[in-house]
This record gives structure tokens, sequence and C-alpha cells, in this order.
């Protein structure tokens, strides 16, 4: 197997993504229609389930837009069901402490990373993808491409950030920008010295262990994201963006 977004991620070219709550397999296509590299399935703020997930990362995949999900939480549940299904990365909302990015591993690599079951499920083709058969080399295959984030948007994260990255198996961070400034007591205030300095600290420490920084961002800010060195940004969500084309085609219309 084979992760587009990782692939482009380790080539340097500074994926584009956005999160998506809409459910329906109509708004995945037309993302992957729109060039985007990849979406991140919102089953944290948006309604979405395993169920209702499961459509969209089939979507994705015929379209060759790479699908992560943001987790519920981060049982063995959720984390198994949403890898059996085809997630090629997941994102772990709210994590606090080196123990729960080592829960997201255990949960979500194969042995010898972490504790990862195996079963007929979609993600293996139900046992017949290719190169199934030779097992061990399909579990290093799916610890090497499915992608592990953490999310940091909290203060205790932000203090525990270098160990919290360098845990093996996770393959980097996902910035959330509007929690960690309330969580810094800055709600919204990006450009603030404590918030700058904490997104500089996240990025010094994936620099260092060779992990890759994804942020949110609107598009007034995502490509300065870039030049600061994101790797990459997941920008918008689907339900904003499509009432801001829709208020301006009102605006257009009605004059």
């Amino acid at each position: 197997m084979t992760n587009r977004l990782k692939e482009k991620l380790v080539n340097g070219q500074r994926p584009l993504g956005t999160f998506v709550q809409l459910g329906g397999t109509a708004i995945v296509e037309c993302l992957a229609l729109a060039g985007l590299d990849y979406i991140i399935l919102d089953t944290e703020h948006g309604p979405g389930d395993v169920g209702s997930v499961l459509p969209q990362l089939i979507a994705a995949e015929r379209h060759g837009l790479t699908p992560l999900v943001r987790l519920q939480d981060g049982s063995r549940a959720s984390i198994m069901r949403m890898l059996d299904s085809g997630a090629q990365g997941l994102v772990l909302p709210f994590v606090n402490s080196v123990q729960e990015a080592q829960q997201l591993v255990r949960y979500g690599k194969y042995a010898p990373l972490g504790e990862r079951g195996f079963g007929p499920a979609r993600g293996s083709g139900f046992t017949h993808a290719a190169g199934v058969q030779d097992l061990g080399s399909y579990l290093d295959a799916c610890n090497r491409e499915i992608l592990l984030l953490p999310q940091c948007e909290t203060r205790a994260c932000l203090e525990h950030i270098e160990d919290i990255v360098g845990v093996p198996g996770v393959d980097g961070i996902l910035v959330g920008p509007f929690d960690l400034s309330i969580a810094l007591g800055r709600p919204g205030a990006f450009a603030d010295a404590a918030f700058q300095a904490a997104l500089a600290r996240i990025l010094a420490a994936c620099q260092q262990t060779g992990k890759f920084c994804f942020i949110y961002a609107d598009r007034k800010t995502a490509r300065h994201r870039f030049d600061q060195g994101f790797d990459s940004v997941a920008t918008s969500v689907d339900t904003l963006e499509c009432i801001a084309a829709y208020q301006a085609l009102v605006t257009e219309v009605r004059g």
C-alpha cells in the first residue's frame, strides 16, 4: 500500500487538505475535483461515525484523495474500526500526555510498534489486498504508510510536545490553533507573542525529530503557515466554504 499524502510530504510538496463535516459522498467527490490532496473526515465536531464515514473513504480512494479521520476519542474501538474501514491516517484530538500518544500508537500500529489487531476488514481488502499473503511485509507497510497525528491544542500537550512527538510510531502533529490560543488565555489572538512562540516550539520539536507538522488555517493565513515551515495545511471546513460561496452568490445576484 502507498499513502499518497505521505509520499507528497516526504517529497516536500506541501500538500493541502480540508476538514469535512458534511455527510455523503458527493462532497468528497467535489473536493477531489477541486484539486485537494487530502481530507480529514471530522467525527469529533461533525456528526459522522464509522457507518457514515465508510462510503466517504471509498469515494476518496476512487478519486485519488487521501482520507484521514479525526477521531471521536482514543479508544481501541475508535482507532481500530476507522483503520479497518480504510482510513489512511488518524488525528487524535485533545491530547494532553505522552501516554495518550502512546495509546494511539498501541492501537493504531501493528507489532512491533503497537498492538493493532488484524482481521478480514475492508482496510486489508478482506485479506485479499495486494501483499497481504506476505503478512509480515504487509503489516510493516501499514505501519510505514498510515499516519498517526496527535493534535496539539492544549497547554499540557504544548508543555510536553517534545516527548509526545518523539513517541515511536507517532508520524507528526496537527496544530489546532483556535483551541491552543484559548488554552493559552489568548482566544483567537494568533499574532500574540505567546501564541507565536508556541507555534515555533511545536515546529522545532517536529523538525528535530523528523516528524511532519500539520496545522489548521483559514484561506487568509494558509500560505503564511507554509512560509513558516509547516509541512501541510488543512485549510478551512467544507461547511464554512459552502456558506461563504453561497453568500457571495447571493450578493452577486441581488447586488
